[in-house]
């Protein structure tokens, strides 16, 4: 049966928490020293391993650059800087001294050289004026030669200006041509359809001839038919009254075909008429058609065009739906993933807690582990403090010694310099303290 675990305190766990830091310190301190102890062991191979030639160079490169370094950094030490002015100011001097003695010289020798100058300024003068005459003879004949040239570009220009206006003459009698024939053509053409015009009134006078032929022939069969009646009727009147209902019936007989006779020709003089307004309400009547038909396929256009947007509204419906379905889903997923990474981590703070309460028995083992570890960085602080006191009282033995090499240098530079030993005196005088 498993013993139920001691209930912890908030100092407990504190203490718990404290002996885990503790011992990964320890953990860390001594993987440092590994780490250290790895990496001065790889020096000292280095170290007894013969360099390469390219680390040959390379240390060179190094050395020289460090050199420069090194000199560029005491040229701003203040003790440098003085012994630079007092350079400065001697070669100031040395060149103010030599200045003026060059000024003496060179007064006399301006005096020499203004003597030469002018005696080169005459020769000059003469010179300048034989060019002068020989330049003004070369002018007046390029003047000469240019006007020559320019003649002649003169008349090459009006030459071709003559023959530019000849191939324009050409061009608009060409054109002159072109504008006359076009006109006959036009002519021609307005002949041929005065001609079809013409051949068009003679067949509409011949048709309209014909039409009028026809009517004088129906008005003379209508005449001849009018004297057959009145003549039928004369020799009615002189038949005897004895068959008068025949007659009267045999004359409604006449009257009836006359009737008849003059409808057909009424007909016939209609038949044309009859035609043309035949002709137009078929006209009309296709016309109407072919409206309902456009009609007919406008309103069915619109009607697919509602149906495709009545479509495509409701994809669109659609995919909104399934946008949010997916929305819904991807944050659906998110929350449990997120719940799941909070009992996670919810689970591990708990299983850290319950190491920690295991630690607690080592804990006085690992704060005397801390103890001694701190008393020997304490003495290591101290061995590392005490040479580097050492370290820096030989730096400023080394940069002391330093100066004055530098001193020395710029002394020699000075002498090389030419100047004199009074304006040297400062510098030798200069004591040098490095910082």
């Amino acid at each position: 049966m498993l013993k139920p675990s001691p209930i912890m305190t908030a100092e407990d766990v504190a203490a718990a928490k404290r002996e885990a830091e503790t011992k990964r310190e320890q953990l860390q301190a001594v993987s440092k020293a590994r780490k250290e102890k790895m990496m001065k062991l790889e020096e000292e191979a280095k170290k007894q391993a013969p360099p390469t030639e390219t680390e040959i160079l390379q240390r060179q490169l190094n050395d020289a650059t460090r050199s420069r370094a090194t000199m560029m950094l005491l040229e701003q030490k203040d003790a440098v800087k003085n012994m630079n002015q007092m350079m400065l100011y001697s070669k100031c001097v040395t060149i103010r001294d030599a200045q003026i003695e060059e000024k003496k010289q060179m007064l006399a020798e301006e005096e020499e050289e203004q003597r030469r100058l002018d005696l080169m300024m005459e020769i000059e003068r003469v010179k300048a004026l034989e060019q002068y005459e020989a330049r003004e003879r070369q002018r007046v004949e390029e003047r000469r030669r240019g006007a020559a040239i320019l003649n002649e570009q003169i008349k090459e220009r009006e030459r071709e200006r003559i023959r530019q206006e000849e191939l324009r003459d050409q061009e608009r009698m060409q054109m002159l041509k072109e504008i006359e024939r076009l006109k006959e053509e036009e002519m021609q053409a307005a002949i041929e359809k005065k001609l079809q015009a013409k051949v068009l009134m003679e067949e509409v006078a011949d048709a309209n001839a014909e039409q009028i032929r026809r009517r004088e022939q129906m008005k003379v069969r209508e005449k001849e038919e009018e004297g057959r009646i009145a003549d039928y009727i004369l020799q009615k009147d002189l038949r005897e009254q004895a068959l008068l209902a025949e007659k009267d019936r045999i004359a409604k007989e006449k009257e009836m075909e006359t009737a008849r006779l003059r409808a057909m020709q009424e007909r016939a003089a209609d038949k044309q008429a009859e035609l043309d307004e035949l002709r137009a309400r078929r006209y009309q009547e296709a016309k109407e058609r072919e409206w309902r038909q456009k009609e007919r396929a406008y309103a069915e256009r619109q009607s697919a065009m509602q149906q495709e947007l009545a479509q495509a509204r409701t994809a669109q419906q659609a995919a909104k739906l399934k946008q949010k379905a997916e929305m819904a889903r991807l944050e659906h997923d998110e929350f449990h993933r997120v719940l799941e990474v909070n009992r996670a981590k919810e689970y591990e703070e708990l299983q850290q807690t319950v190491n920690s309460m295991t630690l607690n028995s080592k804990y006085k083992e690992q704060l005397l582990s801390q103890i001694q570890a701190n008393d020997e960085r304490r003495k290591r602080e101290r061995q590392a403090y005490l040479e580097e006191g050492a370290r820096l009282r030989e730096a400023a033995e080394k940069e002391k010694q330093l100066l004055l090499q530098i001193k020395e240098r710029k002394l020699g530079e000075l002498q090389s310099a030419g100047v004199p030993s009074k304006y040297r005196a400062e510098l030798e005088k200069m004591k040098v303290m490095p910082k």
